[in-house]
């Protein structure tokens, strides 16, 4: 069996914890209440308004699920190149 020790950066780990709000619902944020060093990382998986190109607030949800998913892959956000 291979042990591995994946550390994350504070970064990730307030990341990682509002993506699981948004998506348990559990003191489900809105924008405004995701901390603003987190906006950037959530619009990059987040799609864009036609007419603002400013994110989607519709796709929050999703973002947040695949912002899970990078987590446990340790892909996008969460990968080595950081």
């Amino acid at each position: 069996m291979v042990h591995s020790i994946y550390s994350m950066s504070q970064h990730q780990i307030l990341l990682l914890e509002h993506a699981l709000r948004q998506v348990s619902e559990i003191d489900r944020a809105n924008w405004d209440e995701i901390p603003l060093d987190l906006h950037p990382s959530f619009a990059k998986y987040m799609g864009e308004e036609v007419w603002t190109g400013l994110p989607d607030l519709l796709t929050l949800r999703q973002a947040a699920l695949m912002i899970i998913r990078d987590a446990i892959s340790r892909t996008g956000e969460f990968g080595d190149e950081e």
